[in-house]
């Protein structure tokens, strides 16, 4: 279904898109201070959460748009499908975060690290954490509201 197929590459992007300020860097075994150091900050800033709700916002907009497409019969069975998709995805979850610590620790010193925890656990930082979920679910309808244009209006 090719449907599906876009949806597992759009969540896979998303996926990325949640952890781009850390994205592409590579190198040795980094630096244990440095992991704990990102692991935290990932804590203050709520990652795990994100994802999670992340992936359920991702199921809604899905279903919402293969409805559209091909009738709520088949939204259902895609939504099977991604739902599926999602669970042997999510079943890699800690090792994910694992490897995303490790790629904060390679892209920034322990110093920076800190400074960016500190930053969220500021009032300013902790308001911004505090409205990433609504930001995730607006920036989900914007996106759906776009696709549906773009269904709509096959040339540009």
């Amino acid at each position: 279904m090719r449907a599906f197929q876009t949806a597992r590459v759009l969540a896979s992007l998303l996926l990325l898109a949640l952890f781009a300020p850390v994205a592409f860097a590579q190198s040795a075994t980094p630096d244990p201070q440095r992991v704990a150091a990102a692991k935290e900050l990932m804590e203050v800033t709520g990652v795990s959460k994100q994802l999670e709700e992340m992936i359920a916002v991702m199921g809604q907009g899905f279903r919402t748009g293969a409805a559209d497409a091909a009738g709520q019969a088949k939204a259902e069975e895609a939504g099977k499908e991604f739902d599926a998709h999602m669970k042997r995805l999510m079943s890699y979850r800690q090792s994910m975060l694992d490897d995303f610590a490790a790629l904060y620790a390679e892209k920034f010193t322990l110093e920076e690290l800190r400074q960016v925890t500190d930053f969220y656990k500021s009032p300013a930082g902790a308001k911004f954490v505090q409205a990433v979920p609504e930001l995730i679910q607006a920036g989900a309808q914007i996106g759906i509201k776009y696709s549906r244009k773009a269904m709509e209006n096959p040339k540009p």
